[in-house]
């Protein structure tokens, strides 16, 4: 029977830098102590390691399993979407060419439970541009400038020289320590 154990990382971290700083004693009978309670210590540390790494592991599966859902639910959502644009794009279709033949009559048809009409789009009206002029062939108030930082080129600059600094010695991009991460096996 697996027994529970109730420290934390963080208590069992204490216990064991007590430990080992018995260990390091030039007392031999001190030593010899903590070696025995080093000895009990280690199996509650590698269940403790093994309950965290059992949990991980199976967090990181229900993960799996719930983005894995997510996407399907989304697919059938965009499957879904799919057929009511083509049922309203069929009915839309059938309502024009109804007020086409009965004019403002048809714009409006009941059923037994709903009805439906056509109506005109509020909002602004669309507006075409001209796709053959080309950006320059535009009268200047139509244009607008947007200025981009070329992030690309400030990383490979700060990983050339550690740092950028402007012309007054301000400070614009640094190289960062790497993050970390755990492997699991």
């Amino acid at each position: 029977m697996e027994t529970k154990i109730t420290e934390s990382l963080p208590q069992m971290e204490e216990e064991l830098e007590l430990i080992i700083a018995h260990l390091d004693s030039d007392n031999p009978e001190e030593r010899e102590v903590a070696e025995e309670i080093f000895n009990e210590f280690l199996p509650r540390l590698e269940s403790k390691i093994d309950a965290y790494i059992k949990v991980i592991k199976w967090r990181e599966s229900l993960r799996e399993y719930q983005e894995n859902e997510a996407r399907r639910c989304e697919a059938l959502a965009n499957t879904n979407k799919q057929t009511v644009q083509w049922l309203n794009s069929k009915l839309q279709t059938f309502m024009e060419t109804r007020v086409e033949q009965l004019g403002d009559k048809g714009k409006r048809l009941e059923g037994k439970l709903s009805k439906v009409s056509l109506c005109n789009n509020g909002g602004r009206p669309p507006i075409w541009i001209n796709p053959e002029l080309k950006t320059e062939d535009y009268p200047e108030e139509y244009k607008e400038t947007k200025i981009y930082i070329d992030r690309n080129k400030l990383a490979e600059e700060a990983i050339n020289y550690d740092e950028v600094r402007d012309e007054q010695g301000t400070l614009i991009a640094k190289v960062m320590p790497r993050g970390k991460h755990l492997r699991i096996k």
